[in-house]
């Protein structure tokens, strides 16, 4: 099944980096629509050239309703829903799901703003070629601080040391894959969307091969219509602040700079954002630092075997 000139697009990047705010920029354009994360696309472990027979249409539809219930009861008639895919393969099957997703709102094209994607990336160009990644990076100090202040009570394996090294490790893995992916990758920068938005906006929609329109600028007013999501992303639903950029100046620790120098510094220089300029560490902090890697690559080893078995998923929490 295809769209012609409605190749499908993915905004990735690293939790708290700004993808939530350019999903919402594009879905004010009237032929763009992002709905809420997917989480489940990595998990369906269906060959993509396959093709399905009825009971496999199924049993996919039933694993991305365990794995989102958001999008679970999307299709009445199975039958019927396998007999309109020509042919009945994973993604046209997927294709399919995301149309109806976005119909609703008058669009006729789709993409999706999964952050974590960024780490799944051949596994989406597998089942889309055409695919276009639009990759967001902010400094991940910022990052850091936005992500214990909205999860760090009820996530307690996350601090310092694991937001960072995450980061590091999300944002090296975009640039990555992206290098491979040429003229359909295009890396944008939190901070310059939040202080030049119409520039970047322009430059957004030319990598779509999308017309800019001036509605994007006016992201908020669908945001408080449609609500933040299962997230809760409040922001977006206020005007456009640049109140957040450096804010890791005023708010990081001494002990916790010492950290993003330690983790994060040759990638933050490679990017062109400012030096942390942390005191040197003492005898205990090193200590503590070292203390606190351990625990990372523990955490990190434990979550990577759960995510392997299927036992933890994108969208582990989410409820109806």
């Amino acid at each position: 099944m295809k769209y012609p000139g409605n190749r499908p697009f993915f905004i990735v990047g690293h939790p708290r980096s700004g993808t939530t705010l350019l999903r919402f920029m594009l879905s004010a354009h009237s032929r763009l629509h992002v709905p809420d994360e997917t989480g489940f696309v990595p998990f369906l472990r269906v060959d993509p050239e396959k093709v399905l027979s009825p009971a496999e249409v199924s049993s996919v539809l039933d694993r991305i309703g365990h794995l989102n219930p958001f999008w679970a009861g999307m299709v009445g008639d199975v039958g019927a829903f396998h007999a309109e895919l020509q042919p009945p393969t994973l993604p046209n099957m997927l294709t399919e799901l995301y149309c109806r997703r976005v119909r609703p709102h008058g669009a006729v094209r789709w993409g999706d703003k999964t952050p974590l994607y960024v780490r799944y990336l051949p596994r989406i160009r597998a089942i889309w070629p055409d695919a276009k990644v639009i990759h967001v990076v902010r400094d991940g100090r910022d990052a850091a601080l936005s992500a214990l202040q909205k999860w760090g009570d009820e996530r307690k394996y996350m601090d310092m040391t694991y937001l960072l090294r995450n980061w590091v490790r999300n944002v090296r893995t975009g640039q990555h894959e992206g290098a491979k992916l040429a003229q359909d990758y295009l890396e944008i920068r939190y901070e310059t969307l939040a202080q030049e938005p119409k520039d970047i906006l322009k430059r957004v929609s030319d990598f779509l091969d999308e017309a800019f329109v001036p509605e994007m600028l006016a992201f908020s007013e669908l945001a408080q219509e449609v609500g933040g999501g299962v997230d809760e992303h409040v922001e977006v639903q206020r005007p456009l602040s640049v109140a957040s950029i450096g804010r890791w100046e005023s708010e990081m620790s001494a002990f916790d700079r010492q950290l993003a120098e330690r983790i994060a510094e040759p990638l933050l220089f490679e990017l062109g954002y400012a030096p942390t300029k942390a005191a040197p560490m003492t005898t205990s902090a090193h200590a503590r630092a070292t203390a606190l890697e351990a625990r990372f690559r523990l955490v990190d080893t434990i979550r990577t075997i759960l995510y392997r078995a299927g036992i933890l998923t994108l969208n582990r929490n989410r409820q109806e």
